[in-house]
């Protein structure tokens, strides 16, 4: 089986400015593994890229692959099935995206149609305005 996509465009209205998210998925799984949730269910991210626009300036981060330790990376289907069971916005809660600083995660869902994001001095809260998800 070919391994799936998902994408994922916020802007902030706040800042103006504007993430990409791109990730390959394997297939839905139930459940995955993780140390928070062991009943979780979803995508397991394979690879992504995650794009900040600020300025006018593009930024290009990585999107580990699943299972990177204390956190499983991955597409949650539902917020019953998330890790610690707290808001999605369309499958996103608690990316981990590298760099980060091992005690904060890059992407969590605040609500089913924003999230916040966290890379070293930037903290920003973003809305989605389009996605391709679940995977495809």
């Amino acid at each position: 089986m070919p391994n799936l996509k998902a994408k994922y465009t916020f802007v902030s209205p706040i800042t103006g400015n504007t993430y990409v998210l791109h990730v390959q998925t394997g297939p839905f799984t139930n459940p995955i593994v993780t140390l928070d949730n062991p009943n979780c269910i979803g995508w397991t991210i394979l690879s992504g890229t995650f794009v900040t626009v600020i300025d006018g300036v593009s930024t290009s981060y990585n999107v580990p692959s699943g299972n990177t330790g204390m956190i499983y990376n991955g597409l949650w289907q539902s917020a019953a099935a998330s890790p610690d069971g707290s808001a999605l916005c369309q499958g996103i809660d608690r990316l981990i995206v590298t760099p980060f600083d091992g005690k904060s995660t890059p992407i969590s869902a605040v609500s089913g149609t924003s999230v916040q994001i966290t890379l070293g001095k930037l903290s920003d809260t973003a809305n989605l305005i389009s996605s391709v998800f679940p995977p495809q």
